[in-house]
């Protein structure tokens, strides 16, 4: 429901001495044509760039701050409402994955939702189920919707729990047969665009090199960290940069995500905080190897490496042939405590050890 200005300053000054007029006014407000007149008007205001974002619910978000409970996709969603509310030129897709309920326990309920922001202004948002573990019914639904033209930037960031490197552990709580993984993850993501200027993971242990090397025909860059991260997730308070610089790299956008993010984990955080950006187009002339001596290190790892805290790939023997950081800008701050406050630096990749 959209009501102009004149239409709330006309409604403010009704006298409710007067109901059968009041009902009539009303009616017409809520039925007539102002609000189509308003989402006319915004049809035809110019798309700058799409963000796409995806926020991941199926499984435990409880996490604590300042001793308050909070569920971490709820506050995702309410900060990209937020963000979306600010888009004047762009617009805004928020895919919150709900946890799937099933009618007399076979037919979906229709629980995960969807919003499109266009302009600032919301102008469609509806219910839908998954068709797989991905983003397949995602990706038709930004189709479908989508007003933002080829020729302009297109962003994606995903909140959730880490992306598993293999498919042999649940990740839907509520769907566990649904399949994810690091593959599934970046051929979907090729589905909304087979070319996205910046992809944000707002995940643990995602800044790996099985990772970059799934993403690098797909995304210019990506912002991740190759290590933990706090469930208050990377802010992207940065991407209204792209309203009042609308020329803004993304290399200039990316770094300034990455920064902004680390200085507010940083602030409350006494454990590690690594925040890495990964330009895609230079890390590509050595992914391919680090990724295959990576994955020839997995198979001597016990535990099965999914949602185990990541260590710092240079200290891998095993790939000291292959390590590179070109490419690679880490904000990084040791722990205060424990046996790897000590450590200085981080290569901006993180390994399973």
């Amino acid at each position: 429901m959209i009501l102009n200005p004149l239409n709330k300053l006309f409604l403010k000054r009704l006298s409710f001495k007067r109901p059968a007029f009041l009902i009539f006014i009303c009616i017409w407000v809520f039925t007539g044509c102002s609000s189509t007149k308003t989402l006319e008007s915004i049809e035809d205001q110019e798309i700058q760039y799409s963000l796409i974002s995806v926020i991941h619910a199926d499984a435990n978000y409880l996490f604590h701050e300042n001793g308050v409970s909070k569920k971490a996709d709820k506050v995702a969603l309410k900060k990209l409402i937020a963000l979306a509310e600010k888009a004047e030129h762009g617009e805004v897709f928020i895919f919150h994955q709900k946890p799937e309920r099933r009618a007399f326990l076979f037919f979906p309920k229709k629980d995960r939702v969807y919003y499109h922001y266009k302009n600032g202004i919301l102008v469609n948002s509806g219910k839908y189920s998954p068709t797989d573990g991905g983003f397949t019914k995602e990706s038709e639904l930004y189709k479908a919707l989508s007003q933002n033209p080829t020729s302009q930037k297109t962003y994606f960031a995903y909140f959730g729990h880490e992306i598993p490197t293999f498919t042999n552990r649940a990740y839907h709580r509520s769907s566990p047969e649904m399949e994810f993984s690091t593959e599934i993850f970046s051929n979907h993501l090729q589905s909304f665009s087979s070319d996205i200027a910046l992809t944000i993971l707002s995940t643990c242990n995602n800044g790996s090199p099985l990772m970059m090397e799934r993403l690098k025909d797909v995304t210019q860059t990506v912002i991740a960290s190759p290590q933990n991260l706090h469930l208050s997730y990377l802010s992207l308070d940065k991407f209204e940069l792209l309203e009042s610089k609308p020329q803004i790299s993304t290399h200039i956008l990316a770094d300034s995500i990455a920064q902004d993010s680390f200085s507010k984990l940083s602030s409350f955080l006494q454990t590690m905080v690594t925040v890495a950006v990964y330009s895609l187009d230079e890390t590509r002339d050595y992914t391919t190897a680090l990724s295959l001596k990576y994955e020839q290190h997995l198979k001597s790892v016990k535990a099965k490496p999914l949602f185990t805290n990541n260590a710092d790939c240079k200290n891998i023997e095993l790939l000291d042939s292959v390590m590179d950081t070109t490419g690679v800008n880490i904000y990084f701050k040791p722990a205060s405590f424990g046996r790897k406050a000590g450590d200085s630096t981080h290569s901006g990749w993180g390994c399973k050890d």
